[in-house]
């Protein structure tokens, strides 16, 4: 290099230094829990939201014991749905997340080569 000749142009900061390995094990184990819990309300917590009346005998019947039961287990189903499906919307968003990472990195790569003169 001579003193006229230009000093070589600086690479690209790094980015943020996201590791895609964490972000695809995040999902990779969250989406199975997500499957999980779907699973449980159906398997183990669902049949109980249907019990016959009797089913604490008569008198359970008549002072309501079936019902609470009943109730208090639908309310369980839906919240347990309600945590399966924010899971999945958290493994999906941490997928995109990454996704979207590399696209700006890409736009970002980009843009410095087109600015310090190189053709893209």
């Amino acid at each position: 290099m001579t003193h006229h000749d230009d000093p070589a142009p600086l690479p690209p900061p790094p980015g943020y230094g996201a590791d895609e390995t964490a972000f695809s094990s995040f999902t990779r184990g969250f989406q199975p829990l997500a499957d999980d819990l779907t699973r449980s309300t159906g398997t183990n917590l669902g049949a109980h939201t249907s019990l016959h009346g009797d089913t604490f005998s008569r008198v359970g019947n008549e002072v309501g014991l079936s019902d609470a039961i009943r109730n208090a287990t639908r309310t369980q189903v839906d919240r347990v749905n309600g945590l399966a499906g924010n899971t999945t919307t958290m493994a999906d968003a941490v997928s995109n997340t990454w996704t979207n990472y590399t696209i700006q990195e890409d736009d970002h790569a980009q843009s410095y080569r087109r600015a310090v003169g190189e053709t893209t």
